[in-house]
Formats: C-alpha cells, sequence, structure tokens
C-alpha cells in the first residue's frame, strides 16, 4: 500500500486556503474578459468559496463519522480482518484473542501531524473507558519502530502501540488516509470507521462508546438486618 496522506488536522488550514482564494480573487492586475467568461469564473468562485465553507464545517465538528466510500471501504455489519502484530516496546497483541470486547484500531503516523494532534484525546478516552472495558489499540505506520516507541513513551500512552510492517493491516483494512479509526464490536464485526483527527475525549465519544460497552451488573446490597 503506497503512503497515505494524513488527513487535514484543524480549520485553520481550510481557513488559510479561503483567506488565499479571497485575496485572489480580489486582485486587478488581469486584463478584462468578455462578460460570459467573467460570469462563469465567478461562479466557479462561489462554488470553490462553498466547498472550503463545508471542508471548516465538517473539520471543526471533530468527531465525524465516514460515510461509505462508494464500496470502496469496509462496511458495517461485515468481520474485519484478523491481526497479530508485534509492539515496538515489545509484545505481540492478536485481534482474535479481544473477541467479546468493544475494540478501537486507530491506524496512525509519527510524521502525520493530525495523528499527533488527536493522540492526547484518545489516551484520554483510554483512560475513562478502559477500566469499563473498552480497547483501544494504535497501529503505527512509521517504518522507524523507534520513533513510534519513543512518541509514546514522550506522551505516556498507556494502551498498545503495535507496528504495521509494509502497512499491510492498513491495506486489508482499506484504510485511504491517517488518521483513520475503526470500531469493532464484541462479535467482531465493523460497527464504524472515523476519518481524520477527532476528540476522542468529548462528552458525545465517551457517551458514543459507553453506550457500546456492556452494562455492569448493579452492586448486590448486602442486608443490614442482624443475624439471628
Amino acid at each position: 500500500m503506497p503512503r497515505a496522506e494524513c488527513w487535514p488536522s484543524s480549520p485553520s488550514a481550510s481557513t488559510g486556503a479561503r483567506r488565499s482564494f479571497a485575496s485572489g480573487s480580489r486582485s486587478s492586475s488581469r486584463p478584462l474578459r468578455p462578460a460570459r467568461e467573467r460570469t462563469r469564473a465567478r461562479m466557479r468562485e462561489i462554488v470553490k468559496f462553498a466547498a472550503v465553507v463545508l471542508i471548516v464545517a465538517g473539520t471543526a465538528f471533530g468527531f465525524i463519522s465516514l460515510q461509505e466510500r462508494n464500496g470502496d471501504g469496509l462496511r458495517p455489519g461485515t468481520a474485519v480482518p484478523d491481526f497479530r502484530l508485534l509492539s515496538p516496546a515489545g509484545g505481540t497483541t492478536d485481534l482474535g484473542s479481544l473477541r467479546g470486547r468493544v475494540v478501537l484500531v486507530n491506524f496512525w503516523a509519527t510524521w502525520c501531524p493530525p495523528c499527533v494532534q488527536e493522540m492526547p484525546s484518545l489516551e484520554r478516552l483510554y483512560r475513562t473507558l478502559g477500566p469499563e472495558g473498552l480497547v483501544v489499540v494504535g497501529i503505527s505506520e512509521d517504518a522507524d519502530e523507534k520513533a513510534a516507541r519513543d512518541f509514546a513513551q514522550r506522551l505516556g500512552l498507556t494502551f498498545p502501540i503495535l507496528s504495521d510492517p509494509g502497512a499491510q493491516t492498513a491495506a486489508a483494512y482499506r484504510a485511504t488516509g491517517y488518521p483513520e479509526t475503526f470500531v469493532i464490536g464484541r462479535d467482531g464485526t465493523l460497527l464504524r470507521t472515523f476519518v481524520g483527527p477527532a476528540e476522542w475525549d468529548t462528552p458525545e465519544a465517551v457517551g458514543y462508546f459507553r453506550g457500546l460497552l456492556p452494562r455492569r451488573p448493579a452492586a448486590t446490597e448486602r442486608s443490614t438486618s442482624p443475624a439471628r
């Protein structure tokens, strides 16, 4: 799988593009054009501006769900590919051994700014819901395993970080860019796919994942009646 590109990390990049476009549209150094050509150019500018606004609004929303990619991506309800990957810090994680638990699989890389941007919130999500049963796995697409290991240590990541030699697992999951996150249900089927960076510890995100986890049995109240 060729090296995938990063998704936009924040609305600022799109906003910058909008400003650049706006400043260009105000340029007066171009020669006058026929009215019909000017009208067409104006319409193209309006369409471009509307597209940028939609991108900014979508990116700012943060917790964005990927729509089906014209049949190219894994479909919700289908069994996800299994994997058995090594961690740069040592140890192995086998997805099959996690059957019966909700698993969040995040494909990322240290050379990907939006991946780096979302990692702290992903760690906070794990610390919040890990004790309740949520499994978080980060699959690094770094060719240099040391870079991923050092990054995880520097940020104090406590969920498993795995290596994906040759991006074979990313290809099996049909990842189209980084970061890309797959939510796997307790039966091993895909529940949802998220493309691009997200704020994983917002109340909406925590509520979504908590709703997927099995409810804990209510604590049995002990009788306080004295023994007879």
